[in-house]
């Protein structure tokens, strides 16, 4: 950390010996929440009351004045609520500074300050500040982190007579899981997602040896995955005299898709898999794997499989996941563990969103500021060198999570990787807003430069950015991005897997910009335009036409197919006739009840636009599980926990959303000819939370089962069914036979099979009745273990075998077959 430059300070402004190691551990900061403010008697969402502690550690007072602490949060101090002799200033996005005020006289030696604030209420640990540093006025260009920080671990406490209505409370869950029965192992369906048609037959194949995998050359990419999935149930074991796995190209009838496919396993002939295409076969293996019971203990002793018949295809022929790596950077190694996990389940599309305003994260050799400059951020002036912290990423540059980007070859290995799975990936490069990583990258290379320098205009986008937008006014803003997409096609053509399709962005433009740019009013008079609106469809066109050059079309987030205009003097959005009959491909998200565009994935499709539906509602897999603060992820669009994928249904999602069904009075529903639109759905796992170890998997499972089962499987019954007594009953019945294969197969095969899989575990939900406690979970198969002491369970506690007396406390929780344990749910202290 700069030792000689922090040596040079003077002492008196430190307030520490001058050394680095004294600078960086004199001070203490603590934050707690103290309590939830409602300002009114409904329970509105109210306000959270926090506080920063400050301990001087030093034998030497902290000065009054000269200095700064910076945080990232994601919810700022309210205006005028700091206490303690402080302010608390925004300094961009989600990094602010708490600032000593007139009323602050400097702290002594081993005294404390507390310092309160009012905020937005605080849902979860993602919302408390993270990486704090102090910058000294002396050097302000050096950010010294404060090691000795704790946020505390808050619990919400009941407001007022009764509970606080947020929480999902033990009894809560309880309610939630008593709609789930218990099915036997053997009861099951045998393949999941769950398949066109299944039929068991008589008998089992007994295979004594590894079975020789007969398959054309043009499957012998599938043939490799065929021996690996069968390897370890026969050691080392040559092969013998055993019927063999084929592995076949051909139709399968019945079926028009070209990823459909035929399983056969014979008790005489073996395993036969018939795939309309490569990518056909390589499903029909998945599904031979989910067939696959657990490996003997001892090694090699064979395999059993049980005679059947599936005949299967997709739903939809996009099935998607979208993995956002530039706010938070994922490495390479957790995007391959990705690949493989969506492979398993049939998904056919990695959607990478590779660039934002906090990060740019793939290298293009001709352009190295994008990754010198984008790829890293640290403590910073003015972003010349690189970019501000966010989401906690600290002051130092080129740590995990807020530096990194991929390599020319790790991206070829993630496209070669994925297309042995079939999987298509999709790079997303964000434009002409979310792009600040770009922009303060290319400032000072004026051939490729995205922002007029005379620009006065004033916008805040909805992340709290003021300069994060290119300007489609100056001609190097074209040159970029057909640089850029050249760049990628190149790149794609290297690793052998041609781009196919590329996502440009095009969300959340904030109003207010380019109007008080020279470049954007001289472009709008040279091209006859009459308002900076114009300049939206000015941008694209011309966008359209570089990725026509290449072969491409445009796809993007549901702007790009909208037009902004006025009904009854309220501000709203058309499809956009003029690119409906392009070609253009639209991922629609916002679907918030209320928000006036619960409709607008459906008009699209009904106006022509390709449509991947990707809804907030359900399939936003970066939203909390519930609200309970010892979850992780954001409540902005809701929660999404395992329900609500699997419960989405895709051409008739207002039947299902649990809000008064008013909002959705005369809303347009999908006609015959939109549905012909909607090319498939997708998940989205957004990065603002993803700072940890595990993280990511911790999001991503096991909501993926919900959207591979929607992706995949035919409409369910209870889907269509009109009565809603059946519906609810076939849904009830759906819903059990769903976390039954979850909780007994599937996730336990993932503990086999994928080391350290760091899924989500259910918490357990308890119920007392005459004095006793009675436990549920969520996915039927989990151990439940309890105490009664106080004490947190462990894999030494007792198993839950019944209900459980009822004293003074009791604690349970879930683990898996690893012995990995899950949150606790309690009743008493």
């Amino acid at each position: 950390m700069c030792n000689r430059l922090l040596a040079a300070l003077p002492a008196l402004v430190l307030g520490f010996p001058p050394s680095a190691g004294a600078a960086q551990t004199a001070l203490q900061l603590r934050w707690e929440l103290e309590r939830d403010v409602f300002q009114d008697a409904a329970g509105g969402r109210g306000l959270s009351r926090a506080a920063f502690t400050i301990t001087n550690r030093d034998a030497k007072p902290l000065p009054a004045s000269g200095w700064a602490i910076y945080f990232n949060a994601l919810h700022s101090a309210q205006p005028g609520t700091v206490e303690g002799g402080f302010i608390v200033e925004d300094v961009v996005a989600d990094l602010h500074r708490l600032v000593p005020a007139a009323g602050f006289g400097g702290l002594a030696p081993g005294s404390s300050i507390r310092i309160p604030y009012l905020t937005d209420l605080l849902l979860n640990a993602s919302f408390v500040p993270r990486g704090p540093y102090i910058v000294f006025d002396a050097a302000k260009d050096v950010g010294i982190p404060l090691n000795d920080f704790v946020a505390v671990p808050f619990e919400r406490p009941p407001q007022g007579a009764g509970r606080d209505p947020r929480v999902v409370t033990p009894e809560n869950q309880f309610a939630l899981d008593s709609v789930i029965r218990a099915i036997p192992a053997s009861e099951l369906p045998p393949v999941f997602p769950t398949p066109v048609a299944v039929s068991q037959g008589a008998g089992a194949l007994h295979l004594t040896a590894m079975p020789p995998v007969e398959a054309p050359e043009a499957l012998g990419n599938e043939a490799a995955f065929a021996a690996e999935y069968l390897r370890p149930y026969f050691g080392n074991r040559g092969k013998g005299a055993v019927p063999p796995l084929q592995l076949e190209a051909g139709p399968v009838a019945g079926q028009a898709s070209p990823e459909a496919y035929s399983l056969v396993v014979d008790p005489a002939q073996g395993v036969r898999i018939v795939g309309a295409s490569p990518a056909g076969v390589f499903y029909g293996l998945q599904s031979l794997r989910s067939l696959l019971p657990p490996p003997h203990p001892r090694t090699g002793a064979g395999l059993d499989l049980a005679a059947i018949r599936v005949v299967d295809a997709p739903r939809f022929g996009y099935r998607g996941f979208m993995l956002d790596v530039a706010r938070n950077f994922q490495p390479k190694a957790a995007v391959l563990r990705t690949l493989d996990l969506i492979a398993r389940y049939k998904l056919n599309v990695f959607h990478l969103h590779l660039t934002d305003d906090e990060g740019w994260r793939i290298e293009l050799p001709s352009l190295p500021e994008l990754t010198a400059v984008g790829a890293r951020r640290g403590h910073t002036l003015g972003s010349g060198t690189h970019l501000p912290p966010a989401f906690g990423s600290g002051p130092a540059v080129d740590r995990p999570w807020g530096s990194g980007f991929f390599s020319r070859m790790d991206y070829i290995e993630i496209l070669r990787y994925a297309a042995a799975r079939h999987i298509e990936v999709i790079p997303e490069i964000e434009m002409p807003g979310h792009a600040r990583a770009a922009i303060k990258a290319m400032q000072g290379n004026p051939q490729y430069r995205l922002n007029d320098p005379d620009d006065r205009s004033v916008y805040t986008s909805a992340q709290g950015y003021h300069d994060n937008v290119m300007n489609p006014g100056l001609e190097s803003t074209y040159r970029f991005v057909e640089r850029v997409v050249g760049d990628l096609v190149a790149i794609h053509r290297e690793a052998g897997v041609p781009l196919r399709h590329i996502h440009m962005g095009g969300d959340e433009v904030p109003a207010g910009v380019w109007e008080g740019s020279p470049a954007a009013r001289a472009y709008l008079k040279a091209h006859d335009l009459t308002s900076v609106d114009d300049l939206w469809f000015a941008f694209y066109g011309r966008v359209e036409q570089i990725l026509k050059a290449q072969g491409l079309l445009p796809s993007g987030w549901e702007e790009i197919a909208v037009r902004k205009t006025s009904r009854d003097g309220h501000r709203t959005t058309i499809p956009n006739p003029d690119f409906a009959g392009r070609g253009w491909r639209a991922y629609v998200w916002n679907n918030v009840p209320g928000g006036g565009a619960e409709d607008l994935a459906y008009r699209l499709a009904n106006g022509g636009y390709d449509v991947v539906l990707s809804p907030v509602s359900n399939l936003y897999f970066d939203l909390a599980w519930n609200p309970n603060p010892e979850e992780t992820g954001l409540d902005w669009g809701g929660y999404v926990d395992l329900r609500k994928p699997f419960q989405f249904i895709p051409f008739d999602y207002y039947r299902n959303v649990p809000v008064d069904p008013a909002v959705f009075a005369g809303k347009d529903r999908l006609t015959d000819y939109g549905r012909a639109h909607v090319v498939g759905i997708q998940g989205n796992l957004w990065s603002e939370t993803l700072v940890a170890e595990g993280r990511l998997e911790y999001m991503l499972l096991p909501k993926l089962f919900g959207l591979a089962e929607r992706a995949w499987a035919p409409d369910p019954d209870w889907a269509t069914e009109r009565d809603p007594a059946k519906a609810e009953s076939l849904y009830r019945e759906a819903w059990s036979r769903f976390v039954n294969v979850l909780g007994q197969r599937e996730l336990p095969r993932l503990d086999r099979e994928v080391s350290g899989l760091n899924y989500r575990i259910p918490t357990p939900g308890l119920e007392v009745e005459g004095g006793m406690v009675r436990c549920s979970v969520e996915l039927p198969g989990f151990a439940l273990r309890y105490t009664t002491d106080g004490s947190e369970p462990t894999v030494r506690s007792s198993e839950v075998r019944g209900p459980i007396p009822f004293r003074a406390s009791v604690r349970v929780a879930a683990f898996n077959t690893a012995g990995r344990k899950g949150h606790t749910a309690r009743l008493g202290p």
